[in-house]
């Protein structure tokens, strides 16, 4: 995984085998070429935007946007992101040497931004050129009319502080550096599992890999560790907490394995219905995930590297947040 920032603030990213494999997904729902050429450039130009939000810590839900719904790629060209609690942005693909990007009428209102997305021949990777407010009446929008990502960061937080909302719930977030735990660097929030949970709880083991590391002692052992840390799920004033327990045993130089945990708390013995514990990839894409069904606990196990990104949702109902970390 790599972005590359040049002077004149573009970024570049690469396109991996998971977005690619998107892309077909999307493609070959459609019959008709052009539109599933269309539909597979825009799937593109959206992983590629994504990708650079999330490496500046801004969070989105390609999901809750309209171009992940095949019904409306058919009525549509439309290649939108939804910048969680701000709006939609559109990803604008061009084709190497295009000068003019013909920008669809359909996506010339109701967006906070436009991007362009830029690719190259092989589709390995794509350039952000710019970012522009607002495309012209007719549509046709000059690269040379683009300004740069800098722009882009700018217009939204000034979005974020125009809604006067809550920072802690859209501003840019750095991810939390898991392996820096290892060195007692732990960020703000996150506790011990002892100070977190009541004594039988913090007794359960994590298990990796079909073998038992108890975590929450260090003294049992001298590579693992877990800290955890509450969240309310809860809405209308009224409270649903749970904790959030990350677990981490080194496996090697670059590797670690991890295990997440979600627990009920304040004397609930079971964690709410249909809650949803997901793991997420660096692209944003789901790889991993379980829903509680009269269920005392939820884990998730799985290996990154070190340098890797990934996150962590956790859901109820229609309320969700979502924690970001750097192994």
């Amino acid at each position: 995984m790599r972005g590359n920032l040049s002077e004149s603030l573009t970024f570049t990213v690469p396109i991996s085998l998971d977005a690619h494999a998107l892309g077909e997904r999307f493609r070959n729902k459609h019959r008709n070429p052009q539109k599933a050429k269309q539909v597979y450039l825009n799937t593109l130009a959206v992983f590629s935007v994504q990708f650079y939000l999330r490496c500046m810590g801004i969070q989105t839900s390609w999901e809750e946007s309209l171009s992940w719904n095949p019904l409306i790629q058919t009525l549509m060209d439309v290649a939108d992101l939804e910048v969680i609690g701000l709006g939609k942005i559109e990803c604008l693909p061009v084709l190497p040497n295009e000068q003019v990007i013909h920008v669809p009428l359909e996506v010339c209102l109701d967006r906070i931004g436009y991007v362009a997305v830029q690719f190259e021949s092989s589709l390995e990777e794509a350039t952000l050129l710019g970012f522009v407010k607002t495309v012209p009446d007719d549509g046709e929008l000059l690269l040379s009319q683009l300004g740069s990502l800098e722009d882009l960061l700018i217009h939204l937080n000034q979005l974020i502080d125009s809604k006067a909302w809550h920072s802690d719930a859209i501003k840019v977030k750095q991810p939390i550096h898991l392996s820096q735990w290892f060195l007692n660097v732990v960020d703000a929030g996150w506790q011990t599992i002892e100070s977190l949970l009541n004594p039988q709880q913090s007794e359960l083991v994590f298990r990796f890999r079909g073998t038992e590391h108890t975590l929450v002692h260090p003294k049992n052992s001298t590579s693992s560790l877990q800290k955890g840390k509450l969240l309310d799920l809860g809405r209308d004033s009224k409270s649903q907490i749970i904790a959030l327990v990350i677990g981490l045993l080194p496996v090697s130089r670059e590797e670690i394995n991890i295990g997440v945990k979600v627990y009920p708390t304040a004397g609930q013995s079971h964690l709410p219905e249909e809650l949803e514990l997901i793991v997420l990839d660096s692209d944003g894409i789901a790889v991993m995930q379980a829903t509680a069904r009269n269920t005392k606990s939820i884990q998730l196990n799985f290996s990154s590297e070190i340098g890797e990104r990934f996150s962590v949702k956790i859901a109820l109902g229609d309320v969700s947040l979502t924690e970001f970390f750097l192994t």
